[in-house]
């Protein structure tokens, strides 16, 4: 059972807007406080306020409060002037509540201040449990929460409507044994997480004990792509220790891996295999058929405007990753289903400042508002970490495989990361907005502003910074490397630069005659593809001699390619005709199907070999049958995380 996770925290304060209309009581006469701050917990808020300084105190402060569903009640309480906190319980975890303070003096109240803040559950589920059914017993295995609060298991076990027993199982064991079963019987397990503060939401899974299936799998019916889990039911298989096993999935690929994984790429109908060898030599077979049915969507909406950002994927290939510039969130997404699993609000907008994926699944982005937000987002949708760098992050980060995250912000602010705790590194003060940051396979760092390009070692060295101011563009993964070369996509008929990796020497410059230029591609054989902002498309060689432009038209902003393994490269039409294009190594132009709406960000290929690219509102694929070129720097932020890192 798939359960969907997810906590968030955030301290929201707003300053006090008021009318006479709202807020009949309220007079400029009497003294608001001057700013409220609401602290969400679980079930629980923290509504704290600051008096203005110098300013008589009121009699007593009036806190009331209100949900964004009207089907929950809201209240208010009175509170002494000497206390400038409240704690508002009995809430309702996942609404949004909004907190208002007035200060009550003997001439009426005064206007009102609001916080907002929406509380979340701290008691995390288990999730996935599943239930293998043997000769009058059922094994039971789960995924543990992701947290680090203290709890263990409480199993229910029931049967028709009745509770039988019940089994404590301490919270470091993710099994477990339930025996002294009825054969033919049906059994609910039920499984709670038991926290010190209260129960979490249960999971269930039920099993007929007798009626044995040899191997459980995630779904014998699947969907193009979808990952599926194999295994043997220990239940089964019992005449001694099992020593090897041996899956053939039937479409040419096998598995030696006692718990098996696989994606079938085509649909169809597998009998898959199972030899099971045991510590005397003797094996034992059985079998399962697997259904595959074609892709389950096209179009996905709700998802609002993306902006200069491009769609990153799990490693796994089963979660998108969307940031939607217009509602301010990020969005994970089943590339399977198109089922949204998770959202993440944050309170400012995002221009091409990510999404990344590191190796453990944490999505690392920024945000434009005045402190420079930074977050690190569990793969479940949990904040991890957050950081300020003092201006916009208007660049994609980069993120190494052994564990660091490069943020470039505006006024040259930047910063290394430790990924896993958020811990500062080491940063640079440089010049110039942000533009892009790349990482290459020894662990330099480039960085490209609207004022040049820097190159740091991994531990804070600057190596060399370019002759040139170069002006990188902003809002994106503007740098990419491929050799020993490092191509920039420059402002104002800038073009795109290329230098020599080890001196920041430049090779050749390739400008253009109309607009600032957007996120460099490069195939095997060095050349490099980039569009010009309401200008046209070009494919430059590694020696910056022109392989080909195209000017059909002139319509892309913030649009980028993405190069496919057939040897095509793909982009997206900001305006009309609105189509996908192809173009060959020649410069042949294809539309490869008309996508009826805006783009303003590149395009990605995912792991399921199809384009996928944000609408205004939506988000769309097209199957080109295709893998993502597998040398060069094939699509903006390198890879299909979006890392920006060859390390």
């Amino acid at each position: 059972m798939k359960r969907i996770l997810s906590y968030f925290s955030a301290v929201l304060p707003f300053f006090a807007v008021a009318c006479s209309e709202e807020l009949k009581e309220a007079s400029f006469n009497l003294y608001q406080v001057s700013e409220v701050t609401a602290t969400a917990g679980d079930g629980y808020a923290t509504v704290s306020w600051i008096a203005q300084e110098g300013k008589p105190e009121p009699l007593e402060y009036l806190v009331n409060w209100t949900a964004d569903d009207p089907e929950i009640a809201g209240g208010s309480q009175t509170v002494e002037p000497a206390s400038h906190e409240l704690l508002v319980e009995g809430l309702t975890n996942d609404c949004t509540y909004t907190f208002a303070v007035q200060s009550r003096y003997p001439d009426g109240l005064s206007m009102k201040v609001t916080a907002v803040c929406t509380p979340k559950s701290t008691r995390i589920a288990a999730s996935e449990l599943k239930a293998m059914a043997g000769d009058g017993r059922v094994f039971l295995s789960w995924t543990a929460p992701e947290t680090d609060l203290e709890y263990r298991y409480n199993i229910s076990v029931s049967s028709g409507g009745s509770e039988i027993k019940t089994e404590e199982v301490l919270s470091d064991k993710t099994s477990c044994l339930v025996e002294g079963l009825e054969n033919g019987r049906e059994y609910t397990f039920t499984l709670t997480c038991v926290y010190g503060h209260g129960n979490s939401d249960s999971v269930s899974a039920t099993a007929v004990p007798g009626e044995i299936d040899p191997i459980t799998v995630t779904s014998t019916s699947l969907r193009q792509f979808q990952l599926c889990m194999f295994e043997y039911n220990p239940a089964y298989f019992v005449q001694g220790e099992i020593t090897s096993v041996l899956w053939d999935f039937k479409d040419g690929a096998t598995s030696s891996d006692m718990t098996a994984s696989h994606i079938y790429t085509e649909t169809g109908t597998y009998n898959v295999s199972l030899s099971v060898t045991y510590d005397s030599g003797n094996t034992e077979t059985a079998g399962i058929e697997i259904t595959v049915e074609p892709f389950a969507w096209m179009t996905i909406t709700g998802t609002g405007y993306q902006k200069a950002s491009n769609i990153v994927f799990s490693h796994d290939g089963q979660t998108f990753y969307t940031l939607s510039q217009t509602d301010k969130k990020l969005l994970a997404i089943s590339a399977i289903t198109g089922e949204t699993l998770w959202e993440y609000a944050t309170s400012a907008a995002t221009y091409g400042a990510g999404p990344a994926v590191g190796p453990d699944g944490t999505v690392y982005f920024g945000t434009e508002d005045g402190d420079g937000s930074f977050y690190a987002v569990s793969s479940s949708g949990n904040m991890k970490w957050k950081a300020t760098l003092g201006a916009a992050v208007k660049a994609s980060p980069a993120v190494t495989s052994d564990g660091s995250v490069y943020v470039l912000a505006d006024k040259g602010n930047f910063v290394a990361f430790d990924a896993a705790s958020g811990a500062e590194k080491w940063r640079a003060t440089l010049d110039g907005n942000a533009g892009g940051v790349a990482v290459d396979v020894d662990g330099t760092v480039y960085i490209g502003t609207s004022k040049g390009i820097w190159a740091y070692t991994e531990t804070g060295t600057l190596k060399w910074k370019s002759e040139t101011e170069y002006a990188v563009t902003e809002r994106g993964g503007s740098l990419a490397i491929a050799g020993d070369v490092l191509y920039a996509a420059l402002k104002g008929k800038g073009g795109c630069v290329a230098l020599n990796t080890s001196s920041g020497m430049q090779l050749w410059q390739y400008k253009t005659s109309s607009n600032d230029c957007y996120h460099p591609v490069v195939d095997a054989d060095g050349t490099v593809y980039f569009c010009e902002k309401s200008g046209y498309l070009f494919a430059v060689d590694r020696n910056g001699n022109l392989v080909w432009s195209d000017e059909t038209d002139k319509n892309y902003i913030y649009s980028g390619f993405a190069l496919g393994a057939d040897g095509k490269a793909y982009i997206s039409q900001y305006a009309s005709p609105f189509n996908l294009l192809s173009f060959d190594k020649s410069g042949t132009r294809s539309v490869v199907t008309n996508i009826g709406a805006q783009t303003m960000s590149p395009v990605s290929i995912g792991p399921d070999r199809r384009v996928y690219y944000g609408l205004n509102g939506s988000v769309a694929v097209y199957d080109i049958k295709s893998d993502i070129a597998q040398a060069g720097w094939p699509m903006r932020g390198y890879d299909q995380q979006g890392t920006n890192s060859l390390k």
